[in-house]
């Protein structure tokens, strides 16, 4: 006789129904272990981050994506000149309501210092501060040169006056690199930021292509 079970027409084997059953279980195993190792990543180490407006260009434009490094500032703080992701409160739809967005900027005063700008020069406790690591003179003249081209005014100096104002010892004083369209620290309903409102360190760019890079 023959001992093989057998099935009516449309039921399918014990084994490939256990088969099907291994294989589903598997699959879930994968999804919920990749899901919980993204959320970790983007909570723990890095967050994505998209650009929005021209406060950073030339350097950071608008639309591009990246991540911002969350882990390095668990074990230290922001350098001067770093780029930073900042949380802040603002009335993003100009109706009044305050929500929270982040805004990417460059640290330029740290925790202490007097900052201020004279004549389009930006000083640290009395001494001119070198920014051209990331402002160059040809960026600059070509930001003047597009407002004159657009409102018909001369705009100058590139960094307008400020100042002076001493940081306490948990601020930091923050500026877009597009200086005459940046909403920063120099606005008086936004000033210097606490340390507890840098969100993350750098922005590697990942989007477009072509940029990709740290910053």
């Amino acid at each position: 006789m023959d001992q093989e079970r057998k099935t009516s027409k449309g039921e399918k084997p014990e084994k490939e129904n256990g088969s099907f059953i291994r294989e589903a279980w598997g699959f879930i195993k994968v999804f919920v272990i990749t899901a919980a190792v993204i959320l970790l990543f983007v909570n723990i180490v890095a967050h994505p981050v998209t650009v929005v407006g021209d406060s950073m260009y030339p350097n950071l434009q608008n639309g591009e994506y990246g991540f911002t490094n969350l882990i390095g500032l668990r074990f230290g703080s922001p350098a001067r000149g770093d780029v930073v992701v900042v949380t802040m409160e603002d009335d993003v739809n100009g109706d009044g309501k305050q929500e929270t967005t982040h805004w990417v900027k460059r640290v330029i005063g740290l925790p202490g210092d007097t900052v201020e700008a004279r004549d389009g020069t930006v000083y640290i406790n009395g001494e001119a501060l070198d920014e051209s690591t990331w402002l160059n003179p040809a960026s600059q003249q070509e930001i003047l040169d597009e407002i004159q081209k657009v409102y018909g005014r001369e705009y100058g100096p590139f960094t307008s006056d400020f100042g002076p104002v001493t940081l306490q010892e948990d601020q930091y004083w923050v500026m877009g690199d597009n200086r005459p369209h940046s909403k920063d620290s120099r606005d008086p309903s936004v000033g210097p930021v606490s340390r507890e409102q840098i969100y993350g360190d750098g922005v590697l760019i990942l989007y477009p292509f072509s940029k990709i890079g740290g910053h």
